[in-house]
């Protein structure tokens, strides 16, 4: 099982173009496109990206057969740019958009607020008994703030941890015995004794917005993120500041390789920039074997650590959801086919065979297909992931707000790790700009 590395934490870089179509009024030039003229009553039409495109494609091709007479019409649109497109089908009320879409996690919270009457209710479709086949914090990523079910989960990625095994062997350090990031900040400074290397790699000074994905890595394992279930800023609670507290101490260490995100992902794989760490996605999986097969046996992973002991030692990394507009004239058939998609296993197989990504669907993983052990970790890495999805994660709350909290939150994190600045005092200066940037209340711890 192969994840795609075109996934959540890239997407998070293009949230902004579609703010900026947001705040530029992108109300003209509105495509016809999707539901042209050659669509009959009969014919859905859908809009995807890359992988997830390919896997739509494949379960069309199913759907038809089992459905004489319907036409299933996905197209791949592109990414970033079916975020344009659908924010300007959004803004003039559903006018040009698909019947089916698939929408990025972060943007989800973003659509629903904007546009409350965007999507259908799959709630109303009998989306409801399917809850308990889908991780739980995903599931409700697809909910508005009244908890109806706007999404259907596609893929999933959670949190794991990539290590040097040999640069744990030569200093002695049994990544087995470590329970909590603090107890990892100690293997650390032995590692950097024996090897040399750092513990891992972080862009100090926020290049990109993906800079902010190992804090919010370490703010998810507490149970928060930028924003709270009610919409208020959680970003200088005390967990938030325990996070980026963790950094500091971390590079107060000179354990911190500075590197920026678009650049190290790669070297660090090869071991050109080495470190002992890599925090990522579940995606990565795959991307290990493809950029740096010369490594085979030197990477192993496991789930996190947890912040404190006991706590959770999974979080998510994002995912993507298929929803059916409100503007579609055929609702209930538009459902059928993404229920097929995704809630069913004949679905799924196909699916998941042509998008080779980790699906959300609790029983596809019960299958032959997920036994199998992955030759590059020497480990079955499907059973890893699945452990690490079956935790109980709250949701993330992104909001439309989202881009202006991870804005806010580089600035701070530069502040830290480049000019020394006090974690809490630089995350409440930090809320306190978002609360003004945005009207938001801030939670109270």
């Amino acid at each position: 099982m192969t994840a795609s590395p075109c996934r959540p934490w890239r997407t998070q870089v293009s949230v902004f173009t579609a703010v900026t179509a947001l705040s530029a009024g992108l109300l003209t030039g509105c495509s016809m496109s999707s539901s042209d003229g050659s669509a009959g009553k009969d014919t859905l039409t859908a809009w995807a990206w890359g992988a997830p495109a390919a896997g739509m494609k494949a379960t069309a091709e199913e759907f038809e057969k089992s459905h004489p007479g319907v036409t299933v019409k996905v197209q791949d649109v592109g990414n970033p740019a079916i975020w344009d497109k659908i924010t300007t089908g959004m803004a003039a009320g559903g006018q040009g958009l698909p019947d089916v879409m698939d929408i990025g996690g972060d943007y989800m919270g973003n659509y629903l607020e904007t546009f409350p009457d965007g999507f259908a209710n799959l709630g109303d479709m009998g989306a409801g008994s399917l809850e308990k086949d889908f991780p739980s914090g995903l599931w409700k990523g697809g909910q508005d703030a009244k908890g109806q079910q706007y999404g259907m989960p596609f893929e999933v990625n959670t949190n794991l941890v990539f290590y040097r095994k040999d640069l744990f062997e030569k200093a002695g350090v049994d990544i087995d015995s470590i329970r909590t990031w603090d107890q990892m900040l100690t293997a650390g400074v032995k590692i950097k004794k024996a090897t040399g290397a750092d513990l891992f790699a972080v862009d100090k000074a926020a290049s990109q917005a993906d800079s902010a994905n190992f804090f919010m890595m370490l703010a998810r394992l507490q149970g928060t993120f930028f924003f709270n279930g009610k919409g208020e800023i959680a970003l200088s609670g005390k967990e938030s500041v325990d996070a980026l507290t963790f950094l500091k101490e971390a590079n107060d260490k000179k354990l911190v390789t500075d590197i920026p995100q678009s650049q190290g992902t790669t070297s660090q794989m090869k071991g050109q920039s080495p470190v002992a760490i890599m925090p990522g996605a579940s995606w990565m999986v795959g991307s290990f074997q493809d950029t740096a097969p010369e490594m085979k046996g030197k990477w192993g992973v496991r789930m996190s650590p947890a912040m404190k002991e006991g706590g959770y030692t999974a979080s998510s990394a994002g995912g993507t959801y298929l929803t059916v507009s409100k503007s579609s004239k055929q609702q209930e058939l538009a459902y059928e086919y993404v229920e097929y998609s995704m809630a069913t296993l004949a679905g799924q197989k196909v699916i998941t065979k042509a998008d080779g990504l980790f699906p959300s669907y609790g029983p596809m993983w019960k299958t032959a297909a997920f036994k199998e052990p992955n030759p590059y970790f020497g480990i079955n890495t499907n059973e890893l992931v699945i452990e690490a999805l079956s935790q109980d994660t709250p949701p993330d709350h992104y909001t439309k707000d989202y881009p202006k909290a991870l804005k806010v939150y580089d600035d701070a994190q530069t502040q830290v790790l480049v000019k020394d600045a006090d974690p809490e005092q630089a995350l409440q200066q930090a809320a306190k700009l978002l609360a003004q940037q945005t009207g938001r209340k801030t939670a109270k711890d």
